[in-house]
């Protein structure tokens, strides 16, 4: 069940765990990163949580926008909004990273990037709240999460009957439109949002448009049982310079990529209370990805020849998962679970003279057991445990752990520490593909351990520091001179996490962020792309009256590399340090009628996030949100 358990077993659990202690710890509850959800004063990982109140003050015009705001992650955006945009956290890999929309994961392992996540395709606006786990989460998830774990979380249904309709509308032909509704019959909850969403064409030639759709369902049945059930559809299409070709600055050809996708996700859970201390969940779900796709190459010499592809790919799971509870200190799962991937692409590299298959066509079972124990040793001492067997077909079974403690030495100051292991098996691009895939490859995997301290230095003022040592081994590179994918690389990285939190009186709070990573790659020269050494950030929200609030967020981000083909070679360039302020003001004009005005890059910032490719500047959007209007 890992992050999927939902609100009702949270409501049947955590009265009985005395770890947190007063109302507001157990409203605030973490579903990511174990088999059940558990208050966020418990947990021995670092995470981070950032709740709807706070995606709607900031009111980013995109998730990737949202996610800059929390340490650790940085984020890699490849021109524009119809480039890619990928997260990865403390330095890792993108394709590290495993992202879950309502528990279901998202990746897909049949693109060229080892299955990293495109979080362009996300929209904000039907977010409810977003959970990220940092350090390695394989025995919790299986497979991926070498990194950690991004949970996007949806709106799902209250008591209250809600409907909404926001417009938005933005320079350069910017537009996002959303009608949501959701509420509660009797026993029936239910929450469905729509949205179409057009990104306008504010950086030259990176468009991308998308239509969307996503409804969720509970239903209890008796007073011990519950459905759950969860659909989501995404179709869209985008454009762009071809990744690597200069932009448009330096590409030599205004040819773009062009990519029409479809996503579709169902999920359906069943949750029993068989005893007071016995609960337990059957799940299934499945994730549906297609995707045709063409590229004009990258001139000059052919460095990229003409491409395209035709993808699918598909996920599905079932989930057994068991909550026994042993007294008031002790919460011990057991379960297990079964995963089915299927993907198949059929391409052509065009070489002019020939036109050469790229086709492949993969299937892999993974079926997997596992437990975990979340214990109250001592009155000040937690300590959670998990562990999971993985038996894929086509490669050895794994067997990976997570070590977790926490200890409250006084009523303001607590540390914790961490230790885990994660593997990723080999994506279906890297094993098939018909000119470079290699059969061969061995899953990549990762040792990592943190130590955090959480210092309560007022009760308005909350810091905590993290440092943190990953070691990543077996790691899938191209190589150029057998043409093939190989196991070789082995990277650390290091550094270290600082979060302050500070109410500074009734209407105004800070927060200020930074984040430290250094990366080595052994036995080689080369560097690691997009991926800043440093990040920093402050945001302030204040609530001037009653109805007027308004938000800033500053960001650093430091030098970072970055190649580039568009010269018919390879070039590393370091891509300047650079600024960015967001502002957002919120006024509501009647209890049912609000208006957002935000400017993005408010200072006019110049800088580049891949070569040849200048961010956006100054921009301004104008939301309109009409609440309760039926």
């Amino acid at each position: 069940m890992n992050n999927r358990t939902s609100i009702f077993l949270a409501a049947v659990l955590l009265p009985k765990l005395c770890f947190a202690q007063t109302e507001s710890a157990i409203e605030t509850v973490v579903v990511t990163g174990s088999y059940a959800p558990l208050p966020v004063s418990t947990l021995t990982s670092s995470v981070a949580i950032l709740d709807q109140s706070t995606l709607q003050a900031l009111n980013k015009s995109n998730i990737a926008d949202v996610l800059k705001t929390i340490t650790g992650l940085s984020v890699e955006e490849q021109g524009g909004a119809g480039g890619l945009t990928a997260v990865s956290i403390r330095g890792g890999e993108a394709n590290f990273t495993l992202v879950l929309v309502d528990g279901v994961p998202q990746n897909d392992p049949t693109n060229s990037r080892g299955g990293s996540y495109d979080f362009a395709n996300l929209d904000p606006t039907s977010v409810e709240r977003i959970e990220v786990v940092r350090g390695p989460q394989s025995a919790v998830y299986g497979s991926d999460g070498l990194a950690g774990v991004i949970n996007v979380i949806t709106r799902r249904g209250q008591e209250k009957h809600r409907q909404q309709l926001r417009a938005e509308w933005g320079q350069d032909d910017f537009q996002n439109l959303q009608l949501g509704a959701s509420g509660s019959i009797g026993d029936f909850q239910y929450a469905i949002d729509m949205a179409h969403r057009d990104a306008g064409e504010q950086t030259e030639g990176s468009t991308r448009e998308t239509d969307s759709a996503n409804l969720r369902l509970g239903w209890q049945l008796t007073d011990s049982q519950q459905l759950q059930a969860s659909y989501r559809y995404l179709d869209g299409k985008r454009s762009s310079y071809p990744e690597q070709s200069g932009g448009p600055e330096f590409a030599l050809s205004d040819k773009l990529d062009k990519s029409d996708f479809k996503d579709e996700t169902f999920a359906l859970a069943w949750q029993l209370e068989l005893s007071e201390h016995w609960h337990s969940t059957l799940r299934g779900d499945s994730f549906v990805h297609e995707e045709t796709y063409t590229s004009p190459g990258i001139e000059p010499f052919f460095a990229v020849p003409p491409n395209s592809a035709d993808t699918e790919f598909q996920r599905d799971q079932l989930q057994w998962v068991n909550t026994l509870q042993f007294g008031d200190n002790y919460q011990l799962n057991l379960g297990a679970d079964y995963r089915h991937e299927d993907g198949e692409s059929r391409g052509i590299l065009d070489l002019g003279f020939i036109q050469l298959p790229t086709d492949f066509q993969l299937d892999r079972n993974t079926t997997g057991i596992f437990g975990d124990i979340h214990a109250r040793l001592l009155p000040a001492l937690i300590v959670q445990a998990s562990v999971r067997y993985d038996d894929p077909s086509d490669f050895s079974s794994e067997t990976t752990f997570k070590l977790g403690s926490k200890y409250q030495l006084n009523q303001a100051i607590a540390l914790s520490a961490n230790w885990g292991e994660a593997f990723k098996l080999p994506s279906f691009f890297a094993l098939g593909h018909a000119l470079v895939g290699n059969p061969d490859l061995k899953p990549e995997t990762v040792r990592s351990w943190d130590i955090g301290l959480e210092w309560l230095a007022a009760p308005d003022l909350n810091m905590s520091a993290t440092y943190f040592f990953n070691d990543y081994r077996d790691l899938v590179d191209f190589d150029s001179e057998q043409f093939i994918n190989v196991n070789r690389s082995r990277v650390e990285s290091n550094g270290g996490e600082l979060h302050i939190d500070w109410q500074v009186n009734r209407t105004l709070g800070l927060q200020a962020r930074a984040t430290y990573t250094d990366l080595d790659v052994k036995d080689a020269t080369t560097v690691l792309l997009g991926r800043p050494q440093w990040l920093a950030g402050v945001t302030g929200r204040w609530q001037l009256a009653a109805d007027w609030s308004t938000a800033l967020d500053y960001q650093w981000v430091g030098e970072q590399y970055a190649s580039s083909l568009h010269t018919g070679e390879s070039v590393i360039e370091e891509l300047h340090d650079y600024h960015r302020l967001d502002w957002n003001l919120h006024f509501r004009l009647s209890p049912s009628i609000a208006l957002d005005l935000a400017v993005d890059n408010l200072l006019d910032e110049q800088y580049q996030t891949a070569v040849g490719f200048v961010a956006v500047g100054r921009t301004a959007r104008l939301a309109i949100t009409a609440s309760n209007i039926f």
